[in-house]
Formats: structure tokens, C-alpha cells, sequence
């Protein structure tokens, strides 16, 4: 009998050992690999041109899961939302493009957004072509997203704009079948000037309908509806405190 005590305890024994080094080859790894970096990254990325990462999911039209697990968000574009106009086509779109495939990150300025997820370009490679696929415009260009306005990230602004101007004008995708989103982008086709500095996106607007000098922060109604005209002294202010003081009050739809 006590023998056989024995044997159980270096059994157990054994196995807590096992579990222990099971347990540090996990943090260990976790340490190597999912470090971070000042930009913001929860995870470090090799960013080079021969790096390829595998999609294994598409959550939407503007978001991915890469090697099972991290989530990548393409920069400058904004696809449809769960519920809204356009969000299974898109979905549908970028799933056909790229899920199942090994695709190429590219980092511009923002490393990672406050959900976690990577801020990224993404290129689809392509064998017999010199050119790889350029996704975030091409979700664009195929009127399956719009592009994301206010933005530090430049790199490709001129080529992404020109690509959702070029949907918009040809009436591809979402703005052929979303007859509320084409009556809103056509509006913003109107003069609407962007923030000289993209960290200061409170909009003061000049009303033409008797409301006078009204301001509007980011996520009050009619936010995206406002157009910024500096030539009719529309502005764009950092806080509250500085557009107060231009004369401009707070929009009833931010209260």
C-alpha cells in the first residue's frame, strides 16, 4: 500500500511539473511575440514586403483575423455596419478576396486603435502580375466601403479618395443600391474642406437656415451631414473652449 502511495505522489508530481513547463513555454512565447511597440501596437509586426500573414477570418468589410487570432482594421476605409445598407455584400466582398489567402501588412502612422486592433494596408500578392492587389482601395473603388475621413494616416490618401470619388461618380456597389449613403456622399461632393490638423475634427459650422455659428462634435447627430466651407468662415476647432470662443454654440443634436 504504500508503495502504491508512492507512485501517486511522484505521479502528481510529474504532473505539476508538466503543467508548470507547459505554463512558462506559453508566457515565454506570449513575450517574444506579443510585446509592444511606441506606436501602439499590442502586438509587433514585421511590416516588410516578403512578411505574408494568413486571413483566416473576415469579421466585416473593414476588419480581419490573421493566423487565428489578431485582428487587423484597414486603413482610410469604413465599410457598412451590421444592420446597415450594403454590410453582407461587403462582407461578402472582402471574403472572396482575401479569406483563406496570405497577405501582405503595411503600417502607416496609427500602430493600433483603442479596440486593439492593428491599423494596416493590406495587399494581396499576385503571382502573374508584377502589382499586388491593393485591398483597402479596392473596397473603395468597388463601392464596398467609404473612405474614412478624419485620419492621420496619408500615405495613399490620394490614391484611396480618387478611388471612392470614382465609385461614387460611376455608382458601383453601395452607392447604386444605398439611395440614402449616394444622397449624402453627393452632398459632401459640395465644397467640404478637411481638418488642416487631424486632431482637431470639432465642426463649426455657419447655418444658412437662421441657426448661426453652431459647433459639432464627433458622434453628434448630423456630424457627417455637416460641411466645412472656410470660404463661408466655416471652421474646425480642437476643443469646445476654442470654438466657444469664435462664437460658435453647441448643436442641439450633441446635447
Amino acid at each position: 500500500m504504500a508503495e502504491i502511495k508512492k507512485r501517486n505522489t511522484k505521479s502528481q508530481i510529474r504532473r505539476a511539473l508538466i503543467i508548470i513547463l507547459v505554463f512558462l513555454a506559453g508566457f515565454l512565447s506570449s513575450d517574444l511575440f506579443n510585446s509592444s511597440d511606441s506606436s501602439g501596437d499590442t502586438l509587433v509586426f514585421d511590416d516588410s514586403k516578403d512578411r505574408l500573414y494568413l486571413v483566416t477570418q473576415v469579421i466585416d468589410g473593414d476588419t480581419i483575423e490573421i493566423n487565428g487570432s489578431d485582428r487587423v482594421r484597414l486603413l482610410e476605409i469604413e465599410a457598412p455596419e451590421a444592420g446597415e445598407c450594403y454590410f453582407t455584400e461587403s462582407k461578402e466582398a472582402l471574403s472572396n478576396l482575401i479569406e483563406g489567402e496570405y497577405v501582405r501588412l503595411e503600417k502607416d502612422i496609427s500602430g493600433a486603435d483603442n479596440f486593439g486592433r492593428l491599423l494596416r494596408y493590406v495587399f494581396l500578392p499576385q503571382e502573374d502580375t508584377m502589382d499586388d492587389t491593393f485591398v483597402n482601395d479596392y473596397m473603395l473603388e468597388q463601392g464596398f466601403a467609404d473612405i474614412y475621413e478624419v485620419s492621420q494616416n496619408k500615405r495613399y490618401r490620394d490614391i484611396l479618395m480618387h478611388g471612392r470619388n470614382e465609385a461614387v461618380t460611376m455608382r458601383k456597389g453601395m452607392w447604386s443600391d444605398c439611395e440614402e449613403e449616394l444622397e449624402l456622399e453627393m452632398e459632401r461632393f459640395e465644397t467640404n474642406n478637411f481638418p488642416p490638423d487631424p486632431t482637431c475634427v470639432i465642426k463649426g459650422n455657419i447655418s444658412k437656415s437662421g441657426y448661426g455659428k453652431v459647433y459639432f462634435l464627433p458622434g453628434c447627430a448630423d456630424y457627417q451631414r455637416v460641411k466645412i466651407d472656410f470660404a463661408k468662415g466655416d471652421m474646425y476647432f480642437c476643443d469646445e473652449a476654442e470654438a466657444l470662443s469664435h462664437g460658435f454654440k453647441k448643436a442641439e443634436g450633441c446635447k
